[in-house]
Order: structure tokens, then C-alpha cells, then sequence
């Protein structure tokens, strides 16, 4: 059929063109949005506020500063509009997102500075014509409406960007989100509550991506890294620091990366690519959890793997005395001097494994490997978090872990000066409690462990970190065909990974779930030895063509 000219006989219009109707739809798009903003919202607003000061005998003088604040909100709102032109070649219209992701201006601030901005005028616009509901009651109210309208919006936005936008989400908030940074080092520099002495800052760059691998010892290492450079580190965090409200507004101050320590976390690592990618300094521990005995306990094998493949300097950091201010099983901090040791950036050799590789720098940036420690000033008892038996004879009913003693044996440790302690015997030997550490955990546990515990529940690991759910209380049996509280089992061979936290919490994680168990006594350390053991015994011996 031949399409007749314009206009044609039976009046019917013309088929636009494509391109001419998409046009034409944008056009009645961003129309419909200009009406429903800048005409229908504010003029609701403004009849709302009205009713209030009426139904009140509300009134206020009109005022200038009012009328800054108006001009500043305004202001906000033309910046973001000029910035997602420029960038982004479109208007703030939900229905006709930019082709990229724009992340300069504003919206390096703000995810949403034209809802900010436009909140503040409203503000400002209450002070000005002197309508108090409008400045304290519609304004305020205002805010959690625009918030949820924008987190929905968000949700697209992750579909259409992806990583990209989450990525960008965790550096930039909803509202104002100061870097805790400046603070930090002000602080630092005018009462420097860390005793830290550096030596070899020159080896971080002052520019461009870096990896800092430091080892591990007490919760203070992230401070006493950042002591090294004024450069703002990203530190691979821990998940169980995002579950309170309080601390993962703190650690999310300074853009640190959550991470699953209990599996493999493929988000955290594409965070730290990215971060990478723009130049930033990612702080990581390769050791992975704090030593418990003050003790370099080696790099997990697969981290150095990846950060070997990274193709930026990876720099060494070692920290001593950092295990006497605070040792893991004693739940205290204290200030102590410590010196922080910075190599020069890694040579990858490929003839030797990375993590001897990372292994050696940080050894040899080290005062002493294991640590002392102080135990003056110390929770005695606590000891018995890491020393559960008797050295010599591996009697549990008679020693005393808080007098380092055992009336089994009549063997006897004395703390020393130094930050050891020394043996029983006419020879005396000063050893330190990583020593004794390792004699304990070479005893068999041939279990079962009984103690009283609380179970948490985090039904998938592959969620967004949520606050964990409380599932039972009561006497956890720890034995070698698994762990039960209450009604709740999990078996030895489901078990994929295990980890502690803080100095009384096991975590296992199975195979899309972690359960996580708080020791009201005893020893969360022991209960993870005894079930790595059974783990291994129920795996049986590695082939040894697999054996690296």
C-alpha cells in the first residue's frame, strides 16, 4: 500500500518519524515532570503549610536569611541540573536516566542533589514568606518522602549501572557524608593518642594506587597504618563491623570495604578494583583475622595470590607492640609505644609463592616475633581464652590459667619485666605466651566441648550485611560429629570455613549460610581448633600431588 501525501483526503495526520516521536515523547515526559514539581508540589506544599498556620495562629516576620537559604537551595538545584547536562546530556527525570553514570559536581557529594537542594528551598522559602509550618513542619516532613522516593529510584539505577552505581553508593550518601579523615589526623596531630613511631613512610607513593599489607595483632592497626601516611586508606573491613548501626556509621566515614572473611567475597574484591582504578590506598591484613598470641601467623595463601596480580605496588607493614595494647583474648586496649615499619614495595618473584613472599617483608619489618606482652593490668582470667590446659602436662582440672599455674604437675609460669613469662625448673627459660600457645594446641581434643553460648543466624551470605538474626541460647556441644544448641545441628561436613570474631565468637560458614555462636565461657579459639581438626580428620589425608 503507498502512503498518500500529508494531509492527505481523509484528514488523518502524518505518521511521525522515529526519531521524531521519541523526541516528542521526551518532550511530554519532561513536561509532565516540570508540571508535577515545579507547579502541583509546590503549590500542595505551600496550600498545606497555609491550613497549618491558620489552624494554629501561626506567624513569623519575613526574613532575609530566609531568603540566602532559598537562593542556596536553588542554587543546589541548578548545579545538579548543569552537571547531569554536561555529563550525562539529559534532565533529572526519573524516566529518562542519563547514558552514564554521572558522579561529578553535586553528585559528588550527594546521590540526589536536586531533591537536597529543592528540600532547602523549601526551607528557605518558609523563612522567607514567614510561614512557620512551612519552615519546621512541611520541610521536615518533606524529607523522608524524597528520601524513600529516591531510594526506589535507586533500584533502577542498580539494574541499569550495576556494580558501577553500588560502587558509587558506598562512597557517596543520600545526605552530606563528611570524610572522617580530616578529623582523624587533626586529632593525631594535636594529641596524638597513638604512640606511634614511623619508620619508612617514604616507601608508600604519594600518588596512584597502592596495596598496604600490615600484620595484625590488635583492633588499633588500622590507626596506627594511617599514622604512616596522610594519604586516606581504604582497609578491608570486616562484615561484623557493618551488622551495628553505630560502628558502620563510623567505619563507613572513611570508605572502608566490607568483607565476608568467612568466604570467598567477590563484591569486596570488585570494590577494591575499583577503588584501585581511581587511585585510591587499600589497607589489608593477609593474615586475615588478629593473632591470638601475638604471633605473625602468615598470609592466607589466595589473598596474596590476587594481590600479586593486581599490577600496583603492594607495600609491606610491619607493626611492633601493637599485640601489648591490646591482645585479642584480654578484650581491653591500652596505650603502649609501637613502632610501624614501612618496606620498600614487593618484588614478586616467580619462583617462590606470593605469600612467602608477603611473609618474609613483614617478618623482617618486625621487633620480634611472637610479641611480648604486659600481662599487668590485664583481665587475668581472660588467659584462659588461649591457654585452656596446663604446658607441661595438659591437665585442665588443675591449672589456673590466671596464675599461670598447675596443681596437677606443680608447674609454674612467672610474667617477667620484659612482657614474658618464665618456666618452672632450675633452668627458668623466659618464653613467651605464644610459646606456651603452641605447646597447648598440640594436645588432642578429643572433645566433646560444652559451654554455654548464643547461636545468630545469617541466612544467606550472598545478601546485602544485615544485623544478624538470634536463634537459640543455651549449652552448645562442640563434638566431632558436629555442633547442636537447642533444635538447632549443623554436622562437621557441612561446615566450609571457620573464623572468630572479637575474642568469644566462632563463626562457621556452610555452604550459603553462616552461623555464628558467642561463648559466654569458655574458649571460642579452642571450640575453632577442635572443629578444624575433626574437619580434617573427616576429610582424610590430601593426596600428595595436591600437597603445595
Amino acid at each position: 500500500m503507498v502512503a498518500g501525501p500529508p494531509g492527505g483526503r481523509d484528514g488523518a495526520l502524518p505518521a511521525l518519524p522515529g526519531a521524531a516521536m521519541k523526541t516528542a515523547v521526551k518532550a511530554l515526559i519532561v513536561a509532565v515532570y516540570a508540571v508535577v514539581f515545579w507547579v502541583f508540589l509546590p503549590t500542595g506544599l505551600w496550600l498545606l503549610a497555609r491550613g497549618l498556620d491558620r489552624a494554629a495562629g501561626w506567624s513569623a516576620a519575613p526574613s532575609m536569611l530566609g531568603c540566602a537559604v532559598l537562593v542556596g537551595g536553588l542554587a543546589i538545584v541548578e548545579w545538579a541540573f548543569g552537571t547531569l547536562w554536561l555529563e550525562g546530556r539529559t534532565l533529572p527525570v526519573s524516566a529518562l536516566p542519563p547514558s552514564g553514570l554521572v558522579r561529578r559536581g553535586p553528585y559528588a557529594i550527594v546521590r540526589h542533589p536536586v531533591y537536597l537542594g529543592y528540600n532547602v528551598a523549601v526551607f528557605g522559602a518558609g523563612l522567607t514568606v514567614g510561614s512557620p509550618a512551612l519552615a519546621w513542619i512541611v520541610s521536615p516532613l518533606f524529607a523522608p518522602a524524597w528520601i524513600a522516593y529516591a531510594r526506589a529510584e535507586e533500584r533502577f539505577l542498580v539494574r541499569r549501572f550495576g556494580g558501577a552505581y553500588r560502587h558509587y553508593r558506598r562512597r557517596v550518601g543520600l545526605l552530606p557524608r563528611p570524610s572522617l579523615y580530616p578529623v582523624v589526623h587533626a586529632v593525631q596531630r594535636a594529641f596524638r593518642p597513638l604512640d606511634a613511631t614511623v619508620h619508612g613512610r617514604e616507601h608508600i607513593p604519594v600518588a596512584g594506587p597502592v596495596v598496604l599489607v600490615f600484620s595484625h595483632a590488635c583492633y588499633l592497626d588500622p590507626g596506627f597504618v594511617g599514622v604512616a601516611t596522610r594519604r586516606p586508606i581504604r582497609f578491608l573491613t570486616t562484615a561484623q563491623s557493618y551488622r551495628r548501626p553505630l560502628l558502620a556509621w563510623f567505619v563507613r566515614g572513611f570508605g572502608n570495604v566490607p568483607v565476608r572473611r568467612y568466604r570467598p567475597d567477590p563484591a569486596a574484591c570488585r570494590e577494591m578494583l575499583r577503588l584501585l582504578a581511581d587511585g585510591e590506598v587499600i589497607g589489608m591484613a593477609p593474615e586475615g583475622e588478629r593473632a591470638i598470641l601475638g604471633e605473625y601467623q602468615g598470609a592466607a595463601p589466595g589473598v596474596a595470590r590476587i594481590v600479586a596480580r593486581l599490577g600496583v605496588p603492594v607495600v609491606p607493614v610491619g607493626i611492633s607492640g601493637n599485640y601489648d595494647c591490646g591482645p585479642r583474648w584480654a578484650g581491653v586496649l591500652r596505650r603502649r609505644p609501637v613502632q610501624v615499619r614501612v618496606g620498600p614495595p614487593l618484588a614478586w618473584d616467580p619462583a617462590r609463592p606470593p605469600h612467602l613472599v608477603v611473609d618474609d617483608a613483614i617478618r623482617a619489618l618486625l621487633d620480634a616475633d611472637p610479641q611480648p606482652v604486659h600481662l599487668a593490668g590485664l583481665a587475668p582470667a581472660r588467659i584462659a581464652r588461649a591457654l585452656w590446659r596446663c604446658p607441661r602436662c595438659g591437665d585442665e582440672a588443675g591449672w589456673t590459667a590466671a596464675a599461670l599455674c598447675c596443681a596437677a604437675c606443680g608447674a609454674r609460669w612467672e610474667a617477667t619485666a620484659g612482657g614474658r613469662v618464665r618456666g618452672p625448673g632450675a633452668d627458668g627459660l623466659e618464653v613467651t605466651l605464644a610459646d606456651l600457645g603452641r605447646v597447648v594446641r598440640r594436645f588432642p581434643e578429643p572433645g566433646p566441648l560444652v559451654a554455654r553460648a548464643m547461636a545468630f543466624h545469617e541466612a544467606s551470605s550472598y545478601e546485602p550485611i544485615r544485623p544478624l538474626q538470634f536463634r537459640a541460647a543455651g549449652e552448645l556441644r562442640v563434638a566431632p560429629d558436629g555442633l547442636r544448641i537447642g533444635d538447632i545441628a549443623i554436622a562437621i561436613p557441612d561446615i566450609r570455613s571457620t573464623s572468630t570474631e572479637h575474642g568469644d565468637t566462632l563463626q562457621l560458614a556452610l555452604r550459603d549460610a553462616m552461623w555464628q555462636f558467642r561463648f559466654l565461657e569458655g574458649s571460642a579459639f579452642r571450640a575453632q581448633l577442635a572443629v578444624d581438626r575433626w574437619r580434617r580428620a573427616e576429610r582424610g589425608p590430601r593426596p600428595a600431588e595436591s600437597v603445595r
